[in-house]
C-alpha cells in the first residue's frame, strides 16, 4: 500500500466559500479608500509647506 498523504480539512485550498469570505475581508471599502487618499494628500501638502518654510528661512539667513 502507498503512503496516504495528510490533508488538512480545516484549511482546504479549494474551499470557494472560505476564499470568498477572505476576499471580502481583504477588500477595502470606499470610505477606507477615501480616508487613505485624504491622508496621503495631507502628508504631501504638509511636506510642501515645510519645504517652502525651510526655503524662506534659508533665503533669510543667506541675505543677512
Amino acid at each position: 500500500m502507498g503512503k496516504k498523504e495528510d490533508f488538512d480539512w480545516l484549511d482546504d485550498p479549494f474551499d470557494e466559500k472560505k476564499a470568498a469570505r477572505e476576499q471580502a475581508q481583504a477588500a477595502t471599502s470606499g470610505g477606507t479608500k477615501i480616508a487613505l487618499g485624504c491622508g496621503c494628500l495631507a502628508v504631501v501638502v504638509g511636506i510642501v509647506v515645510l519645504l517652502i518654510f525651510v526655503g524662506i528661512n534659508m533665503i533669510d539667513v543667506l541675505a543677512s
